[in-house]
This record gives C-alpha cells, structure tokens and sequence, in this order.
C-alpha cells in the first residue's frame, strides 16, 4: 500500500517525513516557549501548514482543471487530491505571510524548522527505501457471481489493472462507482476490477441491475479476505497492479475522475 490511514484520513507514506518536520518543530517550539520564554514560533507553523494544505490542493486542481472546472468538488478534498510541488510553494508563502504578522519569531521558526528536519530526514529515507520495494498481488482465490471460484487476475494485455475493493452499503464506493465506469471508457488500456467484499451475488447483482452500472469484471470476495491481505481497514480501496503482478500504487477513499487520472497518470498517454 502506498497510503495509510489515521482515523478517517487516507494519507501517501510520503507525508510522513512532513508530518514528522511539522510535530517535531512544534513540539521543540512549545518547549523552548515553556523553559526560556523564547519567541512564539506556533503561529508561524500554523501559517506554514495552512499554506501548504492550500497550496497543494490548488496546484491538483489546476493540473487536472479539465476533471472539475467550476463546481462544488474543487473543495471537496476526500478524493484526496493533493500534489506536493504546490504544497512545497504554499508552505513556502504561508511562511512568508506569517512572518509579516509575527516578525519577533522568524527566527525561531528556523530554529524548529531545523530540529524538525534532524527528524525528518532519517524518517524520509526509510520511507524512500520502502516505497521502492514492490510487493507482488496478495495469492487470493475469490468468485464470479455465479460462485466459481477465480484468479483476480486475467492474462491480457493490459498495462496495468485498476482493482476496486467496495460493497454497496459503503456510501464512498457509490459515490465512485460512476467515476469507475466512466474511467472504463476513458482508459481502454487499463484492466478494471471490481472485488465486493462480504456480499453476496444475488446481493451484488441486484445493486448493480437498480444503478444500471456496467462494470468490466465483478468478483465477490465472501470473507474480505482480499481486503485483509492487503493491509487495508477501509473501504473503498483501490490498488494498481502492474503486468508483473506487482502493486504499484493505492488509493484509500472514494476517487473523483481527476484523482482517478492521477492514479493512472504514469502508466496512460496524457
């Protein structure tokens, strides 16, 4: 898995070392505040964050502009959308702003942001190192809908393959199903799977007959065996796997057709 989640936050692993920069500085600045009566630097750091969260979803939106154009979902943040060149120019700004507001602590703020990054740096490595390790698909026996058992995967020629865990009393996973099958027609090179976890075939069957979805490939996954194997506690979950049959990519949460894009991104002609 390429994210992780924190209570009802799906995160990339690569936030770690920022979130590891941001928890060590603010902890440094709290004591430094309680022991010697330095400068403040929190509000700096709050500014700093607040930029950062800004900037990131800013800059996805304005690379997938196409997938939103003007509507309620450029808020919507649950599709996870975030991209961190803008988040690296936002903190930058929100720093900057904050500095203007609180002069007394911009040095301060380098003196936090410099034990944070002590922190960070070693958190940083470790999280490279394991993100280049691709795991191969969890072995998983599971069924079509008429009960046979199945393989998860089908030999093709696909360059990679879209693998959707969700149930149809998961409000999320109806949310993106439209987004799914629409990324059918949208990316015919890619392979789109869809596991229902814990439900029966009658059950699935008549959900997808009352939605009038055409979805490629559904298999049913009676025990959520497929869901545990993956290191996964929340539904939907989508991973990627390539033609090796090796995970290459995650997504915890329901996706929009610019976060679906962007999962694809590296493996579709733009």
């Amino acid at each position: 898995m390429t994210t992780f989640t924190l209570g009802p936050l799906a995160l990339p692993w690569m936030a770690i070392p920022w979130l590891a920069l941001l928890l060590s500085a603010w902890l440094t600045t709290v004591w430094r505040r309680r022991r010697n009566g330095r400068a403040d630097a929190e509000p700096l750091l709050w500014w700093l964050l607040t930029g950062a969260l800004v900037g990131a979803r800013l800059a996805f939106v304005g690379r997938y502009w196409d997938q939103y154009g003007l509507t309620w979902a450029l808020i919507d943040i649950r599709d996870g959308g975030w991209w961190w060149p803008g988040g690296a120019a936002g903190a930058v700004v929100g720093a900057a702003l904050g500095w203007l507001r609180h002069r007394q602590a911009g040095g301060e703020l380098l003196r936090t942001l410099a034990v944070g990054a002590v922190v960070a740096v070693p958190v940083l490595a470790t999280v490279m190192a394991f993100s280049g390790v691709r795991p191969m698909a969890p072995d998983v026996t599971l069924q079509d809908l008429q009960g046979r058992p199945v393989q998860l995967l089908d030999d093709g020629p696909a360059t990679v393959t879209v693998v959707n865990l969700w149930a149809s009393w998961c409000p999320p996973c109806r949310r993106e199903m439209p987004v799914l099958q629409q990324g059918q027609r949208l990316y015919p090179e890619v392979d789109f799977v869809y596991v229902n976890q814990g439900e029966s075939s009658a059950r699935i069957r008549s959900y997808l007959t009352d939605q009038s979805l055409r979805l490629q490939r559904v298999l049913a996954d009676p025990h959520s065996d497929l869901l545990r194997a993956l290191g996964s506690s929340a539904l939907p979950t989508t991973v990627l796997i390539d033609t090796r049959g090796r995970l290459v990519g995650s997504h915890v949460g329901p996706l929009s057709d610019a976060s679906l894009r962007h999962l694809l991104a590296p493996y579709i002609k733009e």
